[in-house]
């Protein structure tokens, strides 16, 4: 049986072909793969070509497909489709090798680098690569062509310049060897060493390779097919990272985590590891995985992408975020309640405050006393609140303060009960008590987590409740540089122990190289966790992507902010569609007074974000909002100092209380940035924010 594969090229070729000629490329694609031996399938060699393997097939009189076929064996391999004499050029200027040291089949782009004759010995050791030999060099998938070009680079952005004419793993790698990794860690860092013994004229073998899989995929069934000639651009639904390929299938013993910085793929490897948990766990009709996130909006993303990416094992997950799995737990046993707003808790402090005594403590230190530490530790009486220890709070109390402060904490429960409110703490807590004490039989078989780092001490105590110890039974992804709604959490201290279940993904297939430093230097000197009470490393993290350096505006006022937003979205607009392209703003009320009536007077088409993202135009959106998503043109408006970090006045009177909150703003001006794959633009008027790399509070 003759086996057919397809090369992410040629996906992103097909998706640039108008849609009319999309069909016929699709109904050859059907019929390629069904029989590639077919008579009615013509194979031409291509005389000007450098790789004696390479055939073109006729689509159409226009259409040619581009085909990698050896003289001997059964193994086809769609490389690119276009027109006649693009997709000659494009052929001809291309090498397809099996890598002789690491097995891997690689493209190689030689007219574009112009490297000189194929290595016969030793290469003259200099420039940024001097520490490393040629046979390290090598082993890392370096093709032995392209080493006199390596060995020419001599500074960083040299290499970055020189990375999309490598193989991914070859340019990953050498970014690391570059940074000071050790090429031991290196090697764990690709997942992939290089083989004793490889043939470099077996194919078939050279698809199994994890780097292969990671830009060719072989199609086993007519739906895999025509899933992914549906969506030819969303790659991550076949092509994954050796790395993250490992952590999907691996088997662990207990609780697994992993972590990575923004755009490095966790929330793939997550919704991947769960049809892989689907496929394998659930045995009996109405076993369940749950996959469950901090937010609404980003269990929503996941639920839409997992029907994707998802054949019949997608009945088996179930998404969903916490809070409403809690709440739908609570009423299917009888509880009614109702959860307290923003405006309900202000309201029941105001009134715990003027019913106290007199106190030395205002109102935003007894409201983070109250959340991170009798909240955080599942306190209910004054008791256990006198001896709980406050890690982490900046000020001492002594134990008549705590005495005078608990009998606030009373005033303000009474006031909750008094208007049958709950907040979300209580909620989760009573959810995870009821799960202890009933012992339901709840239908999952695991439970994936997703964006980790916001979640609190309490909701990881429920998670643990809801499916038995053992292998498999927690996958949790997450990266705290990205933090906006939780505190700190050790995993260890609520009952997950992932004492050697521990990973990192470093690579960021989102963002360019240059916004991902830029976003990174509002982080500098900011210590960030592991999500299990230790300090992250962020060694390593890096993109292989190149692109402008991010465009810092700074106006002396709002309407010269607006002038320029208005001219800059008319030039993107000239050669972008309106949905590529996000406005972000800090509040929805400076969202819709400064920015929407920008759009509305230059008749720009625009969509306000909310709960979905359907409708036409340039996106406008908060900056929690973009969470989870991706734009190709990023513009951050109104970037100003008294807006970012925005001011509340309930940490004002707490200095520990402000550091936190402020901590929490960087991260999430950190996440809209690296919201952006292609352009990023913040502008701002007046003051700018301290956070802006330059402004006093980046690096």
């Amino acid at each position: 049986m003759p086996t057919v594969a397809i090369a992410s090229e040629f996906l992103d070729a097909f998706a640039r072909i108008p849609r009319a000629q999309q069909r016929k490329v699709r109904e050859f694609t059907e019929k390629f793969k069904a029989d590639p031996k077919s008579a009615a399938i013509n194979y031409e060699k291509i005389h000007a070509v450098k790789d004696p393997k390479v055939r073109t097939v006729r689509i159409d009189q226009k259409y040619r497909a581009v085909v990698l076929h050896p003289e001997q064996g059964d193994v086809y391999v769609l490389m690119w489709v276009d027109n006649h004499d693009e997709a000659m050029a494009w052929a001809g200027n291309r090498l397809f090798e099996i890598n002789p040291r690491t097995g891997a089949l690689q493209v190689i782009s030689v007219n574009e680098v112009q490297p000189s004759a194929p290595v016969a010995g030793p290469v003259s050791r200099s420039g940024l690569m001097a520490p490393f030999d040629d046979d390290l060099l090598l082993s890392f998938g370096v093709p032995a062509v392209l080493l006199p070009s390596v060995r020419a680079v001599q500074k960083p952005d040299e290499l970055l310049l020189l990375t999309k004419h490598l193989p991914a793993e070859a340019a990953e790698s050498l970014l690391w060897l570059a940074e000071g990794m050790p090429p031991e860690e290196v090697r764990e860092a690709v997942a992939s060493t290089p083989r004793d013994r490889v043939d470099p004229s077996d194919l078939g073998a050279a698809l199994q390779h994890p780097d292969s899989r990671r830009r060719f995929v072989t199609i086993q069934t007519d739906h895999d097919l025509t899933s992914i000639l549906d969506a030819p651009l969303e790659k991550w639904r076949v092509f994954l990272h050796p790395s993250q390929d490992r952590l999907v299938e691996k088997a662990f013993s207990g609780p697994a985590r992993v972590t990575g910085g923004a755009g490095t793929g966790k929330t793939v490897v997550a919704m991947h590891r769960a049809r892989h948990l689907a496929k394998t766990l659930c045995g009996e009709p109405g076993d369940k995985i749950l996959f469950t996130t901090y937010t609404a909006n980003l269990a929503q993303n996941v639920e839409h992408n997992l029907a994707n990416l998802c054949g019949e094992e997608r009945g088996r997950i179930e998404v969903v975020h916490l809070h409403a799995w809690a709440v739908r737990f609570l009423r299917e046993q009888g509880l009614t309640f109702e959860v307290a707003s923003p405006d309900d808790l202000d309201k029941c402090w105001q009134e715990a405050l003027l019913a106290a005594e007199e106190l030395d403590f205002d109102i935003g230190f007894l409201r983070q006393e109250w959340e991170q530490v009798v909240q955080a530790n599942g306190i209910d009486s004054e008791a256990d609140y006198l001896k709980v220890p406050r890690i982490g709070r900046g000020r001492t109390l002594s134990r008549p303060q705590r005495g005078r402060v608990w009998k606030v904490f009373e005033k303000y429960r009474l006031a909750l009960n008094n208007r049958g409110k709950s907040e979300w703490g209580t909620v989760i807590r009573r959810a995870a008590s009821l799960v202890g004490e009933k012992q339901p039989k709840l239908p999952y078989k695991a439970v994936v987590v997703d964006e980790a780092q916001d979640f609190h001490a309490e909701e990881w105590r429920l998670v643990r409740s809801l499916v038995p110890t053992g292998g498999n039974d927690i996958f949790i992804v997450g990266d705290a540089h990205q933090r906006i709604y939780g505190h700190k959490v050790a995993l260890r201290n609520c009952g997950i122990n992932i004492q050697g279940r521990s990973s990192k993904l470093r690579v960021n297939y989102r963002t360019t190289e240059q916004i991902r430093a830029w976003a990174m230097a509002m982080l500098h000197g900011v210590e960030i966790d592991d999500l299990d009470g230790e300090r992250d490393d962020e060694r390593g993290y890096k993109s292989l992507l190149s692109g402008p350096a991010p465009e810092v505006r700074r106006f002396a006022s709002r309407s010269e902010e607006r002038d320029f937003l208005g001219g800059k979205l008319k030039e993107l607009l000239g050669g972008r569609s309106p949905e590529e392209i996000c406005v972000v703003a800090r509040t929805n009320k400076i969202l819709k007074e400064d920015y929407q009536p920008v759009l509305g007077d230059l008749g720009i088409p625009h969509t306000l974000l909310g709960r979905n993202r359907e409708g036409p135009g340039v996106r406008l959106a908060t900056m929690h909002r973009v969470k989870g998503l991706e734009f190709p043109v990023m513009v951050l408006a109104g970037i100003n100092a008294p807006v970012m970090p925005l001011r509340l006045a309930s940490v004002e009177g707490d200095p520990t209380a402000k550091a936190d909150h402020d901590e929490r703003e960087r991260s999430l001006l950190f996440v809209a940035a690296t919201r952006a794959r292609d352009l990023l633009i913040v502008t701002s008027w007046g003051n700018p924010s301290p956070f802006l790399p330059g402004e006093g509070g980046g690096g």
